[in-house]
């Protein structure tokens, strides 16, 4: 049974939301303060509050939050991405910390063991990861092309293959760019064009997906998957999702709280 089955297998009727809620939980919830990534108390804390006020299917785990939060605090680690300028030699100093795949690995297993929900793992897809390790090195590229993006796959498959068992629903690639990446892309990212990605996943019998803007593609169509657009939780009239059994969605951070209830209401009756 592969990692996504288990999870819509446990969700009600069988459809699984999972909700990046990270903007909006540090706006409403944190009131604009930093979710703590570095204490696993109080990050366990935080977590509770945020499922008992939206009650997603799964536990979302930012790790480009995540290690942007744990470079916060060892600026040496900073520094050593930064002592040769060489292509990806700086994510790979990155992935290589084996004290924050540890931390990591605690993360996941006691949040999922806290909500009783599997973990849907959203990482940075290997072009932008790849990028935005430079950027924090200062050692910026001006353009990732194929093969880079290729070799920065195999270093992410290499630190996915370090995590070992943990309760995983998803790993999920963010292709999306933001603001602030200071290289481009020679081409368009696809999930297919990283096999050494594809062959840990099989590995560990995980299902690897990849986000887009506007959409999110799943390796063998494992489910019927769909994007919910942030303008549902502004109260515009898109449509719930019909026959989708897998929903990802981001509520932003400027949307009002009444509104979030009422349209994650409305979600559990569709």
């Amino acid at each position: 049974m592969s990692t996504l089955t288990a999870l819509l297998d446990a969700a009600p009727g069988g459809r699984a939301l999972v909700i990046d809620h990270d903007a909006y939980a540090t706006a409403v919830l944190r009131q604009g303060g930093e979710i703590p990534w570095g204490n696993l108390a109080a990050l366990t804390g935080h977590v509770a509050q945020v499922h008992a006020l939206l009650d997603p299917d799964a536990v979302f785990i930012d790790t480009g939050s995540f290690y942007d939060a744990y470079l916060a605090a060892t600026p040496d680690l900073v520094s050593a991405m930064g002592k040769r300028s060489r292509t990806g030699y700086s994510l790979r100093t990155l992935l290589g910390d084996e004290f924050a795949v540890g931390r990591l690995v605690s993360t996941m297993r006691t949040l999922a063991d806290s909500t009783r929900r599997r973990v849907v793992l959203s990482v940075p897809s290997p072009a932008r990861w790849l990028m935005r390790a430079h950027d924090r090195a200062g050692t910026s590229l001006g353009e990732v092309g194929e093969d880079h993006a290729d070799s920065a796959s195999m270093y992410l498959a290499e630190w996915l293959g370090r995590l070992g068992s943990p309760p995983l629903g998803l790993v999920l690639l963010d292709a999306r760019a933001r603001c602030g990446d200071s290289a481009t892309l020679e081409s368009p990212e696809r999930l297919g064009d990283y096999s050494s990605l594809t062959n840990v996943a099989g590995h560990f019998d995980w299902t690897l997906a990849m986000r887009f803007d506007s959409s999110i593609e799943v390796a063998g169509d494992a489910a019927r998957a769909t994007v919910l657009p942030e303008a549902f939780w502004h109260g515009e009239d898109e449509t719930p999702p019909d026959g989708a059994r897998f929903v990802l969605t981001t509520i932003p951070a400027d949307a009002l709280p009444e509104t979030v209830l009422m349209r994650r209401a409305l979600l559990k009756e569709a």
